[in-house]
C-alpha cells in the first residue's frame, strides 16, 4: 500500500494544504514548527483512526477551529482508494472509505498500514510501561480486527471490575460475594489469556529482525533482544486459568487498592541490551538505535502478516545519528517499497538523492 495524496484542511498547524506524494522516497524538509510532524501525525491518523502521539482529538483541531479533516489518495499497485478522517467538536469522529462512512472509526484498521517512528517516544516508549504495552498494541490491531475487538472488549470489562473493587473499597468492605466478582473474573481471564497470548506470538515474530536490524546499526556487536514480562502466566500454557488463579489470589489486595492488580493491562514489554535492562543502562544514542530497530521490525511483521508493506513514516530520524547510523538506516530503507521521512535542514545531497523533497520553509 502506498499513499499518493494528501490532504489537510485543516489539521493542527495547517489551514489548507495539499501535498502529492508521488514518489516511493520523500524527504520533508523545513524549520521547526513548521508542521513537518503533523503531516505524519495526519498521515497515521488514517491508519490506525486516532493519533499515534496519543493525543486527544480535541488537540488536532486548529486553534479557535470546530474540526479538522484528513484525506488522502492511496492505492496498492491494483486499486486505488481514498480515505478520510473527520473530527468535529459537535459532530464527533467519522472516517470513510471512497466517501462512504464506516459504522465505527475503528473500522478504519486494515484498510491502509502504517509504522510511525518520532524522537519523542525514544523517552516516552523506552521509559514507560503503558507506552511500550500500546505500540505493541496498536501494532497487533493494525493486522488483527480479532485482537482489537478483544482490547476494547477487556477494557470495558477491567472498568466494570474497577468500579466494584471501588465501591467496595469505599465501603470498607473486607471481602466481596463470589457471585458478584466472579462473573467479571471469568470474562477478564478469557480475554487476557487472549491477549497475552497474541502479544507473546507477536513478539516471537519481531525478536528475529528486531535483533538483526539493531546488530546491523550497531558496530561494537551489541546484542538486543525483547522480553515480555510482569505475569507468572509464562510458566504454563494454560494463560486463561493462570490468569484466573492470579485474580483469586490477589482479591484481598485489590479491595485495599480499590483496582484490579493482574492482567495484560499491567504487564511490560522490555528491551535488553547485552543482558542488561536497556530502559536503565542503555544510553540515549543506544534507545534511539533501539526504538529504530524496533520500528523497522514492525515493518516487516506487518508485511508477514497481512501480505504488503506499511508505509514506512520516520520523523527526524537522523537527528542524533552518527555518519555509520544513517548509511545503515537508507540502506535499510530501500529494502521497504514507501518512506516518508522528515528532517528540520536540508540534508547532504548525496545522502538522499533517491527521494523527493518537499520543502515547508514557506
Amino acid at each position: 500500500m502506498r499513499i499518493r495524496e494528501l490532504s489537510l484542511r485543516p489539521f493542527r498547524n495547517f489551514a489548507s494544504i495539499h501535498l502529492p506524494i508521488e514518489a516511493d522516497r520523500t524527504l520533508i524538509f523545513g524549520p521547526n514548527g513548521r508542521g513537518k510532524s503533523n503531516i505524519l501525525e495526519a498521515i497515521s491518523y488514517l491508519s490506525i483512526g486516532k493519533s499515534v502521539r496519543g493525543a486527544k482529538d480535541q488537540q488536532a483541531v486548529p486553534h479557535d477551529g470546530d474540526y479538522f479533516d484528513i484525506r488522502a489518495s492511496c492505492e496498492d499497485g491494483r486499486h486505488a482508494q481514498k480515505m478520510r478522517i473527520f473530527f468535529g467538536k459537535k459532530e464527533g469522529k467519522k472516517a470513510f472509505l471512497d466517501d462512504n462512512p464506516l459504522a465505527r472509526v475503528s473500522d478504519i484498521l486494515g484498510h491502509f498500514r502504517t509504522v510511525h517512528f518520532s524522537p519523542e517516544d525514544v523517552s516516552l516508549v523506552l521509559r514507560f510501561p503503558a507506552q511500550r504495552r500500546r505500540i505493541l498494541d496498536i501494532l497487533i490491531s493494525q493486522s488483527s480486527a480479532a485482537y482489537l475487538r478483544d482490547l476494547q472488549h477487556y477494557q470495558r470489562v477491567l472498568n466494570q471490575r474497577n468500579h466494584l473493587l471501588r465501591t467496595a473499597k469505599r465501603s470498607a468492605l473486607r471481602t466481596i460475594s463470589d457471585q458478584v466478582i466472579d462473573p467479571w473474573d471469568m470474562q477478564l481471564a478469557e480475554l487476557g489469556a487472549r491477549i497475552r497470548s497474541r502479544r507473546i506470538a507477536a513478539l516471537g515474530l519481531l525478536s528475529g529482525p528486531f535483533e538483526q536490524f539493531y546488530a546491523r546499526f550497531s558496530p561494537g556487536g551489541e546484542k538486543a533482544a525483547i522480553d515480555y514480562k510482569g505475569h507468572r502466566s509464562q510458566e504454563t500454557d494454560d494463560l486463561e486459568t493462570a490468569l484466573a488463579d492470579e485474580l483469586k489470589r490477589k482479591r484481598l489486595q485489590e479491595l485495599q487498592a480499590g483496582h484490579t492488580l493482574c492482567g495484560p493491562h499491567r504487564d511490560d514489554v522490555s528491551f535488553v541490551l547485552d543482558g542488561q535492562s536497556a530502559e536503565i543502562y542503555a544510553s540515549e544514542g543506544q534507545l534511539k538505535t533501539i526504538l529504530i530497530a524496533w520500528k523497522l521490525a514492525e515493518g516487516r511483521y506487518l508485511e508477514q502478516q497481512c501480505g504488503q508493506q506499511p508505509v514506512i513514516l520516520l520523523d527526524d530520524v537522523f537527528s542524533e545519528l552518527d555518519h555509520h547510523r544513517i548509511g545503515v538506516l537508507l540502506e535499510i530503507i530501500d529494502e521497504f517499497e514507501q518512506v516518508v521521512v522528515t528532517t528540520p535542514q536540508r540534508p547532504e545531497t548525496r545522502l538522499v538523492e533517491s527521494f523527493e523533497q518537499i520543502c515547508l520553509e514557506k
